[in-house]
């Protein structure tokens, strides 16, 4: 008898500490997914707000590209015009 109250003791501290490791990582993973979470924002947010900028200077060179064609085309046609 006594060695079975002797390896149910055992057997109820292996259990314990089990559920201790268990809610141990349970805690460890929920914190690193939501650390993961905020690094990966915060790391999508500048590449965002970079391609936006960039694609505002792309628009503002095709503008200025587009005018300055038009400007050329139009001095063409009045001096053809005028000769």
């Amino acid at each position: 008898m006594e060695i079975q109250v002797s390896e149910s003791k055992k057997g109820s501290k292996i259990l314990k500490s089990f559920w201790f490791w268990a809610f141990l990582l349970g805690i460890l993973y929920l914190f690193e997914l939501y650390v993961l979470q905020i690094i990966v924002i915060l790391l999508i947010i500048p590449f965002i707000c970079l391609g936006f900028y960039y694609l505002g200077h792309l628009l503002f060179r095709i503008m200025a590209f587009i005018i300055v064609v038009s400007s050329v085309i139009c001095a063409i046609c009045i001096l053809g015009y005028l000769l």
